[in-house]
């Protein structure tokens, strides 16, 4: 018999229950945030919410199983969250999955003692959010107006069969893992175009279940890569992969199957097999409301960020130009749009988790919500995508610059058009892309050493959560303190050259002077200052005429790197010492300008690859900026510098890009060391 529905102990009555409806903006779960509540003994004979907290320490199971240990609670985003120790001698403790929330009061004719279990998804849950998502308009208003890819086909659900089409119609796209199953693939000699044609082929459980959920919502059609590329043309291959930013953008839905590691998978909890274990729900109220102890959505949310699709190269595009995303997870299932996110509440009226403040996000990277910061020259958007693409696993290691394609060509007014996925806006600040790990790795077979699809990265690690907030340009793509130096060239197809970025020395006074202007610091710089710095930014940095490279380009040696990989430089050059003893403090080698010197910067570099090279190694700036001195409020000058390895000793000569230092350079240091203002290339 359940307690009265005021009855609290005292140990709950000390519970302050306005914090199950306060704004956003609570700390996270383990940030240490008061009040913290804990429990030694729980009276569920007496009161209610304990009955819900025995609720959660059985995940779920039931009331009735004996607690012993310590329970402890802290709110977050308007969850109550659970730790436990055992009562034993070890003292292990974990915490839990199931949390409390407030929910709507149950109706009437729902007793309160009932134990709600849901052994799957209710597509009618999904047509509600759906409806609520129209409201903040993710879809272009006129959506017609936006083309399609030429010979753009797409799975009639009704007819189950291929259709091509050139006019705007709604329909959904599968983002999905192939894993080893054998599927069967469009071809061109079998293009699937006649009714019926599609139920005669064994099509994988996850295509399946996308067939049956677009069916459930009225959406006639399904677009899959598999069976709407034709797999065997390289031409159909390279139009359609070079169309995927308009293939997801302009889906009425696209559905992500995360649970599993193949096509068969299926979307569970959608279909059957259904949910994988059970959800219950147990309600109890009391004069403080209705509450509900569940599974906690922030807790199923990391399902995804710990699933083989979200460690895909090709998953993260599909994902990231969506407009909406419905994600399975085989225990839940939630949508994201650009303004709102919902889980499941089996109909107890908390599903918007950007309701009234109660505002949480699932653990993937964000596109559409993402604004451009105006002190860097690329957005946060594209280097954190970057940052997490790079560490994702691809079948075929060629494709690293086709699954990504889609977020180069959307980012393209912020980058301009890519050199092998690097920004060609800004050059110098573009090759200091770092994944703030040692380097050099394993290199790329195909791609060139100065872009970062030239290197295998270390892989998608779920259990370390901060790498999903890395970012491959933080802190080295500040307007103020990543000003390009360098006068860059390119070849095209054809073999000719052509100018990427020229060296523009007023400019970039011009924009130093702007950054000191706008500093907060009392120490800027004068104008006899900036003649200083322009007679040193000549001397070192000198505008360079249109290259002749015609003799270069005829070379014909088997070692020579292809054509397209170069990038040729007019940069400041110089040979620095480069300690052997990595640091105790930034596990980083010394950037020195002579054995024994003064310090002068660090760069991260494996220490098996550091010993094998020289004591000194070769640098170029890439970028020059204003920066704090670290003992007072005063600007100075400073350069990053890059690091390469020389391939080949030609005219010009021929080196491989290994890594960027971690700390600026002194300008006047780099000065000291005599560089020269050398024609170099990159490959």
């Amino acid at each position: 018999m359940s307690p009265s529905s005021d009855s609290l102990c005292p140990q709950c009555a000390k519970i302050d229950f306005t914090f199950f409806t306060k704004s956003s903006g609570l700390p996270q779960f383990d940030a240490g945030f008061r009040p913290r509540l804990s429990w030694s003994t729980l009276l569920p004979e007496q009161c209610s919410f304990c009955q819900l907290l025995l609720h959660c320490i059985s995940d779920g199971q039931g009331i009735n199983k004996p607690f012993e240990g310590t329970i402890y609670a802290q709110f977050k985003s308007r969850e109550l969250r659970f730790y436990i120790e055992d009562g034993g001698a070890q003292r292990t403790g974990r915490k839990l999955d199931y949390s409390i929330q407030r929910c709507q009061t149950p109706p009437l004719s729902r007793l309160i003692d009932e134990l709600r279990r849901s052994t799957y998804f209710d597509v009618n849950e999904l047509k509600l959010w759906l409806d609520a998502c129209e409201v903040h308009q993710c879809l272009p208003a006129d959506i017609s107006q936006h083309s399609l890819p030429e010979d753009f086909r797409l799975i009639d659900v009704e007819n189950e069969c291929i259709v091509q089409t050139q006019d705007h119609i709604q329909y959904c796209a599968l983002s999905y893992v192939w894993g080893d199953v054998q599927q069967p693939l469009l071809t061109s000699a079998n293009r699937l175009e006649s009714p019926n044609s599609l139920k005669a082929l064994d099509l994988p459980k996850t295509i399946l279940d996308a067939m049956a959920l677009c069916r459930d919502i009225g959406c006639r059609y399904l677009w899959v890569d598999s069976l709407c590329i034709v797999q065997d043309s390289k031409n159909d291959k390279h139009h359609q992969i070079s169309s995927m930013a308009d293939v997801y953008s302009l889906s009425f839905l696209a559905i992500a199957a995360c649970a599993g590691d193949d096509a068969n998978a299926g979307l569970a909890p959608y279909g059957k097999p259904r949910r994988y274990s059970a959800i219950s729900s147990l309600i109890r109220s009391n004069s403080n409301g209705s509450f509900v102890a569940s599974l906690s959505p922030q807790v199923a949310a990391q399902e995804i960020v710990e699933s083989v699709w979200a460690s895909r190269g090709w998953t993260l595009q599909e994902y990231a130009l969506s407009r909406r995303v419905l994600f399975f997870t085989g225990e839940y299932v939630f949508l994201r749009c650009e303004k709102g996110l919902w889980c499941e509440d089996f109909g107890l009226g908390f599903s918007n988790c950007f309701e009234m403040g109660r505002k949480w996000d699932l653990p993937l990277p964000h596109f559409y919500r993402r604004t451009p910061d105006p002190d860097r020259h690329y957005s946060s958007t594209f280097s954190q995508l970057l940052s997490q693409f790079v560490r994702r696993v691809l079948r075929y290691e060629e494709d690293i610059l086709a699954a990504f394609t889609g977020i180069l060509t959307r980012m393209e007014e912020n980058i301009g058009p890519h050199l092998w996925g690097l920004p060609s806006k800004e050059i110098g600040s573009a090759l200091q892309w770092t994944t703030h790990r040692p380097f050099p790795g394993l290199e790329r077979v195909g791609f060139p050493s100065w872009s970062w699809a030239g290197w295998i990265h270390d892989r998608h690690d779920p259990t370390f959560i901060f790498e999903a907030y890395f970012d491959m340009y933080t802190g080295f793509d500040q307007r103020s303190t990543n000003i390009s130096v360098l006068t860059c060239y390119a070849v095209k197809d054809d073999q000719s050259i052509y100018t990427v970025e020229v060296c523009d020395i007023e400019q970039n006074l011009f924009r130093l002077k702007k950054a000191s202007d706008t500093h907060q610091s009392s120490f800027r710089i004068d104008a006899a200052e900036i003649n200083h710095l322009k007679v040193g930014l000549i001397q070192y940095f000198p505008p360079q005429p249109i290259i002749e490279l015609s003799a270069y380009l005829a070379l014909q040696t088997p070692s020579k790197p292809p054509l397209s990989h170069h990038l040729f430089l007019w940069a400041s050059c110089s040979r620095v010492y480069i300690g052997r003893t990595m640091s105790t403090v930034n596990d980083m080698f010394p950037i020195l300008i002579k054995e024994g010197g003064p310090l002068k910067g660090h760069i991260h570099l494996k220490p098996e690859w550091r010993e094998s090279e020289p004591d000194f190694m070769e640098l170029f700036v890439s970028t020059i900026g204003l920066y704090r001195t670290n003992d007072s409020d005063a600007l100075q000058v400073k350069c990053r510098v890059v690091l390469i390895k020389l391939l080949h000793d030609t005219k010009p000569p021929v080196y491989r890009r290994i890594q960027v230092s971690q700390y600026p350079v002194c300008f006047n240091d780099w000065k000291l060391i005599k560089p020269k203002s050398r024609l170099i290339a990159l490959v």
